[in-house]
């Protein structure tokens, strides 16, 4: 069945919603002729006003949701045999070689593959869902961390059958009981721990990293049987195991990054009305999601991560916005605000910001939000247009690049001026100037793995600045040493009080450096120009001189080389009172080198400012306008936009 298809019976529904006030009536009116076995469910619990309520709650949330039946996820046990035996073959080892073996299988295979899927409502059997709700209610009370939270946070994150579409209505809830049945039963326990417990012992469950990525899993059996999927996967998984020892559990997501292509799903449990995200599968530090979706800190393996939006996938209906409006073409709303299933949980992850913009109140009676991602832009957050033109877009994410935007059709046309909402939730205008500068640039995009960004931490971890008046550094005081928290792309080291020095040195642990750039700033903006360098270690490449390391270029760097430990100093010519270092470790240049690269600036469209061919090193596109974002735009790959300041690439 289509999508539309499937939506067909949520219009259904909100019209009848319009005109009933009774949802469950309307519910079982859907369900045609399965709606006798929702009313023995009903008739089952007459007698237990509770219960009673959660089953209302479970038929009335019911239209829109779906699944396939076991008998249709059985068609695809043949593909998932050969997954596992190309698994086997390959030690279970997720090697390159495998996977372009289930990447091969599953392109082959999907073709002519049809899985039906069918409504919930004309569906679910009586019996079965009284087995599911009184299940819930059982684990709800042996469990001691939540058995005191509100039962309409039971309902949402505990009751629920389905945590994703399509998912087999099955036993699965059933096995994970019986299998770990009073696990939460100790409220001395540390929820987390146990949690981290249970799903260590279901550490064989890894990412496929993308490798046939659209493989469906249908069945929690089938996942655990294949033993690699998606997030996507794990986290629906996750939800039906930890409900059914009675953990209220959710899934939230971010639909597009700020700062980088794609988007994420995760897991988080909700204890006494608070949120605990976690990573989906087991990891190290499963927990740090809080931490590092704050859009202030950021994480020592990947990196930083900016989110615009983060949602929360429901069971049950939340029917605002657009897709509530009767009188909005269905075509003019992106397909995240047509699924009536998620709310939105910002605040619970972030500091956010409302967003006012202008944009013509004759065209559209909703405009969107969008980010830059995956080669294209992608919508976040609607607003209402009001008569005068203002749009507001509620709770979005900072340090992010957002375009205005309509709908038309399905595609994104532009709505209002692009901007930048800063660190202070400030909106910065992004737009040409008259005025041009030259950039120089060696990547085209933000994204490392952790393997690169541990190398352009390596040299300079345990380096240490220190300050003097003194030449030969007799009289020194150590301003800070670095630790392996730091960023890849630049980092900053303010200081309360101006340190007045005329020299300063770096001394690296090893025998070895890698810098991009330094700087020592007096005021905000502009850095002082050291006008002497001297240093103990010699060039490991002919192309690359110490100057690099001060000419101002955050994209251009120096590797060097001493036989002990090695130093930097730098004559800043007179003394002066820095408030400020600012640094970017080396990293290699991530450009192809087989093909003509264009840099592209942003002028209500991607214009192109001239186009080089890599070699090694950096390349410079003189002439280009300030003031706006910029992009590296390379077919077949996901660039990042930038901008660019001083010499300075900030990416977004």
């Amino acid at each position: 069945m289509s999508i539309c298809r499937a939506y067909y019976y949520i219009c259904i529904l909100f019209l009848c919603v319009s005109c009933q006030p009774d949802r469950l009536d309307t519910a079982l009116e859907l369900a045609g002729e399965n709606r006798a076995e929702l009313e023995k469910v009903l008739a089952h619990y007459k007698n237990d006003k509770t219960k009673c309520q959660a089953a209302r709650f479970l038929i009335e949330n019911m239209p829109g949701h779906r699944g396939v039946d076991t008998v249709a996820a059985a068609r695809l046990q043949p593909v998932y045999d050969k997954h596992v035996a190309f698994s086997e073959q390959y030690h279970w080892e997720r090697s390159e070689e495998w996977k372009h073996a289930v990447n091969d299988l599953w392109k082959r295979e999907q073709t002519g593959l049809y899985i039906p899927s069918r409504p919930d409502l004309e569906t679910v059997n009586a019996d079965w869902l009284i087995r599911e709700i009184d299940r819930a209610f059982q684990a709800w009370q042996e469990n001691a961390f939540t058995r005191g939270d509100s039962f309409e946070d039971f309902c949402h994150y505990i009751l629920p059958y389905r945590y994703a579409e399509k998912i087999c209505l099955d036993e699965a809830r059933e096995t994970f009981y019986q299998r770990h049945a009073h696990l939460f039963a100790d409220p001395a326990r540390d929820f987390r721990q146990l949690i981290d417990s249970l799903h260590e012992a279901y550490s064989y469950l890894m990412h496929a990293d993308w490798a046939a990525s659209s493989m469906p899993f249908y069945q929690a059996k089938a996942f655990e049987y294949v033993k690699r999927g998606s997030c996507d996967d794990k986290a629906w998984y996750n939800c039906l195991q930890l409900s059914a020892l009675g953990m209220g559990v959710a899934i939230d997501f971010v639909p597009a990054w700020g700062n980088r292509s794609g988007g994420h799903s995760w897991n988080c449990v909700l204890v006494n009305g608070e949120a605990y995200p976690f990573e989906p599968f087991w990891d190290a530090d499963r927990w740090k999601y809080k931490r590092i979706y704050n859009n202030e800190d950021f994480d020592l393996l990947w990196g930083r991560f900016q989110l615009p939006k983060v949602y929360r996938h429901t069971y049950e209906w939340h029917l605002e916005g657009p897709m509530a409006d009767a009188d909005e073409a269905r075509e003019n709303i992106p397909p995240l605000f047509l699924n009536p299933f998620i709310k939105d949980v910002s605040h619970e992850y972030f500091q956010a910001t409302d967003v006012e913009v202008k944009v013509d109140p004759e065209k559209h009676r909703y405009a969107y939000l969008c980010v830059f991602g995956s080669r294209q832009w992608n919508p976040v957050q609607w607003g209402r247009v009001q008569p005068d033109g203002k749009v507001t877009f509620k709770g979005m994410g900072r340090d992010i690049v957002y375009w205005p935007m309509f709908c038309e059709g399905g595609e994104m046309v532009p709505a209002a001026p692009a901007f930048l909402l800063d660190r202070d939730g400030k909106q910065v205008e992004i737009a040409c100037q008259d005025e041009t500068q030259s950039i120089t640039v060696s990547a085209y995009t933000y994204y490392l793995y952790p393997e690169e960004i541990a190398e352009t931490k390596r040299t300079l971890v345990g380096a240490c600045i220190r300050g003097s008046n003194d030449p030969d550094f007799a009289h020194a005081d150590t301003l800070v040493c670095l630790t392996d928290s730091m960023e890849s792309w630049g980092n900053e080291i303010r200081f309360d009080v101006p340190q007045t020095y005329r020299y300063f040195r770096l001394d690296v642990p090893k025998d070895s450096l890698n810098l991009c750039e330094i700087s020592f700033f007096e005021t905000e903006e502009m850095p002082v120009q050291p006008i002497k360098q001297e240093t103990n270690l010699e060039s490991l490449s002919d192309d690359e001189t110490p100057e690099r390391m001060i000419d101002g270029l955050s994209a251009t760097g120096w590797r060097g080389k001493a036989q002990g430990k090695g130093f930097v100093c730098w004559d800043l010519g007179k003394v002066h009172a820095i408030q400020k270092i600012r640094y970017v470790p080396y990293y290699s240049p991530y450009l192809p080198a087989d093909r003509d690269i264009p840099l592209c600036y942003w002028d209500n469209g991607w214009k192109e400012a001239g186009r080089q061919r890599w070699e090694k090193g950096t390349l410079t596109f003189p002439n280009v306008p300030k003031g706006t974002v910029y992009r590296l735009r390379i077919q077949g790959v996901d660039d990042r936009i930038f901008r660019y300041e001083n010499g300075w690439i900030k990416w977004y």
